[in-house]
């Protein structure tokens, strides 16, 4: 929606989505001194299951809620509210409570380490050295039984950090970086869905050295068969991430209420790179070199967008200087 501007498909299509998926979190969670829990789920992190709060299913959550508010609040201003309206007998008081629980959804924070708490009680389990494990006993899953690993600080895969690659403005950086130094001391990247993660909040907080180390154990992944189960089939999903490392990594690419951002940095290595987008029916070329972005309208009408904060109207060819 932030992408197309597509208000006929929400309301044909996501409205429904947004409004149902909302009222089963209002049915799942309960308030506890003024804030909102989500108790016996679990997050991304397949090491870590039935939880109380875990911080990345609330995000979502609450973004679920507060969207949903959103959509049909978008459709009455379109004068497109009345059908889906009758549809899911929705009411104010409904969609109020909506916006009380996604404004007040807890979203586990440790005020010593300055981080945001996986769960309730992650940070309160027995911390694991993954250094003093032996590279054979990996992926861990094989050789640790599953009550072990719930009972550690031990992650498969990102989950905190890829709820602050997701929802980042639910966070600053410092506390970002933060929770990103302690989460990866702790995450053995057993998943192959871990490490384009690692590679796109390395970018994003300016450690390219790192970026780059999980960008190419992302892209080497069923090339030098790392996981050792290639054989069984190529990881889509983790291609997926090597396409996102670049884009979403190296790019930058954001899409926000106010448009689409962009954050372009180069690896150290690298002469440039290049990629394509279609945001609100334009379709944009973006060239990274040293130094200098520059983004070719191919076709559509000009579209502003945000390279690194700085405001840019995009019409045939337009360079900015990094």
């Amino acid at each position: 929606y932030l992408a197309t501007g597509d208000i006929a498909f929400m309301r044909d299509k996501g409205a429904e989505v947004l409004v149902e998926t909302a009222r089963l979190f209002m049915d799942a969670g309960h308030w506890v001194d003024g804030a909102f829990h989500l108790d016996c789920v679990t997050g991304p992190d397949e090491y870590t299951c039935i939880v109380n709060n875990n911080f990345y299913t609330n995000a979502a959550a609450g973004q679920n809620l507060l969207w949903a508010t959103k959509i049909i609040l978008d459709l009455r201003k379109a004068g497109m509210a009345d059908e889906v309206t009758e549809k899911l007998a929705i009411t104010d008081v409904e969609l109020m409570a909506f916006v009380d629980a996604g404004e007040n959804m807890l979203l586990p924070y440790d005020s010593l380490r300055g981080i945001h708490a996986q769960d309730d009680s992650f940070l309160k389990k027995t911390p694991v050295d993954l250094a003093y494990i032996p590279e054979e006993n990996f992926p861990l899953l094989m050789h640790c039984h599953p009550l072990w690993l719930y009972r550690h600080q031990v992650c498969k895969q990102a989950d905190t950090v890829l709820a602050h690659y997701l929802f980042e403005d639910l966070a600053d950086e410092d506390i970002m970086r933060r929770s990103y130094d302690y989460y990866e001391k702790c995450t053995t990247h057993d998943s192959s869905l871990s490490t384009c993660v690692f590679s796109i909040m390395a970018a994003k907080l300016g450690d390219m050295d790192k970026a780059m180390d999980y960008f190419r154990r992302t892209a080497t992944l069923d090339l030098d068969d790392t996981h050792g189960n290639t054989r069984d089939g190529i990881h889509t999903a983790n291609m997926g991430g090597v396409y996102l490392g670049i884009v979403a990594g190296f790019g930058g690419l954001r899409i926000k209420e106010d448009g689409l951002h962009l954050s372009p940095r180069l690896p150290e290595k690298w002469d440039g790179y290049s990629f394509t987008v279609k945001h609100m029916g334009a379709t944009i070329n973006i060239q990274v070199r040293k130094n200098r972005c520059t983004l070719e309208l191919l076709n559509g009408e000009p579209v502003t967008v945000f390279i690194s904060g700085k405001k840019v109207k995009v019409k045939d060819k337009t360079k900015v200087d990094l």
